[in-house]
């Protein structure tokens, strides 16, 4: 499925003054995945039919992400992601779901369900964002206010394009990445990712450090062991402090790991949300 055939399938939910573009597909229990930075919900694209099968699949975009809102002006925080998957959901009449999640959007889901358990029923998160372990280099230069000045629209999606490729085990295909960084090619779309990563607070993560203990919701933890940006001795941690928390490894993969392992993580997934 390339990025276009991704986006028409895309809805739209209006959330106070913003708005949210998300894909709605399958039936039965739902389940949730949150992208990270400076992804969208195509991320998901391989994982979306596979889940779909036997679950009701939503992938939102956050806001300032991907086709959702993108004007200027509000915050992008992982904590206020947090406020607009609760106010989400119960737009979409959506009162507990299956929550599997990526990077920044693992934070995301790690607030969401040490913050508002009652919305998560079981909780997957890979490759993501925890305690310390960010923002990485690349994001906090990526967000200083001289980038959007500086840098066009189309240097800025070229520049990030090369250093995407780092978190691939293999040259990924152009067409992967360029969907990936398609809703930024505007300078619309390269603002509003400049704003999302001058969002990116490590605060927002440390601070829940002593929350994780009391999660209640079943955990997996999969990590591409050879990531790069995010590194898995962050995940070793999360699984001492998370009860019950379960880690797999996934060999040969990086930090997107669910493009690399398609199959693999599919597999993991989709075992972890049929058991009891």
């Amino acid at each position: 499925m390339n990025w276009r055939e991704f986006q028409s399938m895309q809805r739209v939910a209006e959330i106070g003054d913003r708005f949210v573009s998300y894909v709605d597909e399958g039936a039965g229990e739902p389940v949730v995945l949150i992208h990270g930075i400076p992804t969208w919900g195509y991320l998901w694209h391989g994982l979306v039919p596979v889940l779909a099968k036997q679950h009701r699949v939503l992938a939102p975009d956050l806001p300032g992400f991907g086709y959702s809102d993108k004007s200027d002006r509000f915050d992008r925080s992982i904590a206020r992601q947090v406020e607009m998957i609760d106010a989400w959901m119960e737009r979409l009449q959506v009162e507990r779901a299956h929550v599997v999640a990526h990077d920044i959007g693992g934070g995301v889901a790690l607030r969401l369900a040490t913050g508002f358990p009652q919305r998560v029923k079981k909780l997957c998160v890979m490759n993501t964002v925890a305690y310390d372990s960010w923002p990485i280099e690349m994001m906090l230069q990526l967000g200083h206010p001289e980038t959007r000045r500086k840098l066009s629209a189309s240097t800025a999606v070229t520049m990030l394009k090369q250093a995407l490729k780092q978190g691939f085990s293999t040259s990924p295909e152009d067409e992967v990445l360029d969907g990936i960084l398609a809703p930024y090619t505007t300078e619309v779309g390269k603002l509003s990712l400049v704003r999302d990563a001058a969002a990116l607070n490590t605060n927002l993560t440390t601070e829940i450090t002593q929350l994780l203990p009391q999660l209640n919701a079943p955990t997996l933890i999969l990590w591409g062991e050879d990531d790069v940006f995010q590194l898995v001795k962050y995940g070793e941690r999360l699984v001492r402090d998370i009860p019950d928390a379960r880690l797999m490894r996934i060999k040969d993969a990086r930090h997107f790991v669910m493009l690399d392992r398609p199959e693999e993580v599919a597999g993991h997934i989709s075992a972890f949300l049929g058991g009891q």
